[in-house]
């Protein structure tokens, strides 16, 4: 049975909402996950969840991208290429938890990598609904246009988010200011927690609305 845009978007919508799931449990029960056996079983599911959104993004750009849109067609292969250097850091990150040397090349795997990812996702995940934004201007997708909006807004407030935690990660690694990062937590804590559930829901919005018009 042949892969559909409709139900690409229904595995991005599963896949959305287990990776908020354990993210909220790691916040609030941190001790949860320093058990070995579930990081092993939540591994590799958390990898099939981004992998259903990558899926998403390639049957969007298949089958939902005009020869035109350009500007959309661009936005939709670096959110699909970042996504996939997601999944290469998480494959890495599986193969040390299994003890199992996957990549041949270990080498290309940037210590800093983790930190840089989540901050490139954002920008490329806050240009594609900008552009899917504009482009969206039919009278029937209205509500469609109104979800992008609110997405539109989770993505920038997860983009600023990033930058200030990336900015704060090179600070440390250069300056090594332990007590700076304490007190980076706290505000991360009592800010960061908002704007994540604020993305969660505005992108999930999104995808059931997108969900919704397909046929």
């Amino acid at each position: 049975m042949t892969m559909s845009l409709r139900k690409a978007t229904l595995l991005a919508i599963i896949g959305i909402s287990y990776l908020f799931t354990p993210r909220a449990i790691r916040t609030f029960l941190p001790t949860v996950f320093t058990n070995f056996l579930i990081t092993k079983v939540t591994g590799p599911v958390s990898l099939l969840a981004s992998l259903a959104i990558v899926v998403f993004f390639v049957y969007f750009h298949k089958d939902y991208v005009r020869r035109e849109q350009i500007k959309l067609r661009m936005a939709t292969i670096l959110v699909i290429l970042v996504s996939l250097v997601g999944l290469v850091a998480q494959v890495h990150s599986l193969s040390l938890v299994f003890n199992v040397n996957v990549l041949r090349y270990p080498v290309m795997i940037s210590g800093h990598i983790d930190a840089v990812i989540p901050l490139l996702s954002a920008i490329f995940m806050l240009a594609f609904f900008v552009v899917f934004y504009r482009e969206t201007s039919e009278k029937e997708l209205m509500r469609l246009k109104k979800a992008t909006s609110l997405a539109v807004i989770g993505a920038s407030l997860l983009t600023l988010l990033q930058i200030f935690v990336l900015s704060n990660f090179l600070r440390y690694v250069q300056l090594g200011r332990p007590t700076d990062l304490a007190s980076n937590k706290i505000i991360l804590f009592s800010i960061g927690i908002p704007i994540i559930l604020f993305w969660f829901l505005t992108g999930l919005i999104f995808f059931i609305s997108f969900y919704k018009v397909q046929k």
